[in-house]
């Protein structure tokens, strides 16, 4: 039993090993025999240097010479190190900082090693049948999930793609500007009709497949809607970006590398905080169906919000377009704005289900009415004559992703608040 559900063995061996090390194995052995060792032969496993501090000032006051530290590293006979580096740390400050923040992530090492020795961290089914064992499909495809590293494929096959893509898109682009002289009625959308030839749709649609078939399995597997934490949002909202360009790339073939820029940045920040798995159930108010629609339509917010940005880099670039990429902009808005608002309705019911208030002026609440209201103002462009121009109103779709920059990364990692679990 592992995170309130019943796993396979491999599972909580490759989380272990990965919480530990930063990596899915150690010295060429698969998860299940490092576990095998730290329980047969813990005198030898504990001068493994395999306690990964990237804290250079916490290696530091370990005197380690690698980013690698052994458990030995972090007693000094019966004394533990780290309990006393943190009383030495902490003082009356309300945010800890990234000294301290390290001491509280090597202590969670520490802690699993000894649970792990303690027999508290394998929790086997009980005899008594009180439990059901999972069915031999489920089995088979959680190990399919654990050995396929969806995150880290997808990632650099999306931005290498993305890349290639948007290059060719800007040097076509570019070249067709240049030829064509002042009276050329050519638009955007003729100009990169190239992008619609065979391997840049196959590929996107392959890649939606891909990550589609990944985030499956991980719904099937955990029985629940992937949304509870950073991770999840991020695989979400890869998967909405794909799925936007897949719909719109016949109409806007530009679209084709934005979608795999803006999922591969998302999967690349998926896969990164993947590298510190949490080994804790899943907190109870994260289990409500309510955290699922408002998350769904946040991130498809969040997703918009981002190719209108790229838009408008896009429109930098090419001079000529501009008014007609303004349109599409525009047209994209109303659906951004509207799953913006949606979503902070749903969160504030969800938060009076939970805590039995609808408002708190948590930090994350204020970024996100604060994204709305940024977002809102570009509506006024009757009253807003500047809104009119196209430069001005691209310009301005640039700066405002700031503010969602800030809503989702921002607010977790400076500001903190009650959503910083959200997205651990």
């Amino acid at each position: 039993i592992y995170n309130d559900r019943v796993v396979p063995f491999n599972t909580l061996a490759r989380d272990f090993v990965l919480k530990l090390t930063g990596k899915p194995s150690y010295g060429g052995m698969t998860p299940e025999q490092v576990i095998g060792g730290w329980l047969l032969r813990p005198e030898v496993w504990q001068n493994e240097p395999m306690i990964y501090i990237k804290n250079e000032a916490l290696r530091h006051l370990l005197h380690l010479k690698t980013p690698y530290a052994r458990l030995a590293d972090l007693f000094d006979g019966e004394k533990y190190r780290l309990q006393k580096y943190w009383k030495e740390e902490q003082g009356h400050r309300q945010k800890m900082t990234s000294l301290e923040k390290a001491i509280v992530e090597a202590d969670e090492k520490v802690g699993l090693i000894l649970m792990l020795q303690n027999g508290t961290l394998i929790r086997p089914l009980p005899e008594d049948g009180s439990v059901e064992p999972i069915s031999d499909t489920k089995i088979q495809a959680e190990l399919l999930y654990n050995h396929i590293p969806f995150s880290k494929l997808l990632f650099m096959f999306n931005l290498t793609v993305g890349l290639l893509a948007f290059f060719r898109l800007l040097y076509r682009g570019l070249r067709r500007s240049s030829t064509s002289g002042s009276s050329g009625r050519i638009t955007v959308f003729a100009s990169f009709s190239h992008l619609t030839d065979v391997f840049f749709p196959v590929a996107l649609y392959a890649a939606f497949l891909f990550q589609l078939f990944g985030y499956s399995l991980r719904w099937y597997i955990g029985g629940r809607i992937p949304l509870g934490n950073g991770y999840e949002t991020m695989q979400f909202m890869a998967l909405c970006a794909l799925f936007l360009a897949c719909l719109f790339r016949r109409r806007f073939p530009f679209m084709v590398p934005f979608g795999f820029l803006l999922s591969g940045f998302a999967l690349l920040v998926s896969y990164l905080g993947q590298m510190n798995p949490q080994i804790t159930p899943l907190m109870p108010v994260l289990v409500s169906p309510w955290l699922s629609m408002h998350v769904s339509l946040i991130m498809m917010s969040y997703a918009l919000f981002a190719f209108m940005m790229l838009n408008g880099i896009l429109a930098l670039c090419l001079r000529r377009s501009v008014r007609m990429l303004m349109l599409l902009s525009r047209l994209l808005l109303y659906p951004a704005a509207f799953f913006l608002g949606a979503g902070i309705f749903l969160g504030a019911v969800w938060a009076n289900v939970s805590w039995g208030r609808y408002w708190a002026w948590d930090p994350k609440e204020v970024w996100a009415l604060i994204t709305f209201m940024v977002y809102g103002v570009a509506f006024h462009a009757r009253s807003l004559r500047i809104f009119r121009r196209p430069l001005f109103f691209h310009i301005y779709m640039i700066v405002a992703f700031l503010t969602v920059l800030m809503t989702y990364f921002g607010v977790n990692y400076i500001l903190g608040g009650m959503h910083s679990y959200a997205n651990a």
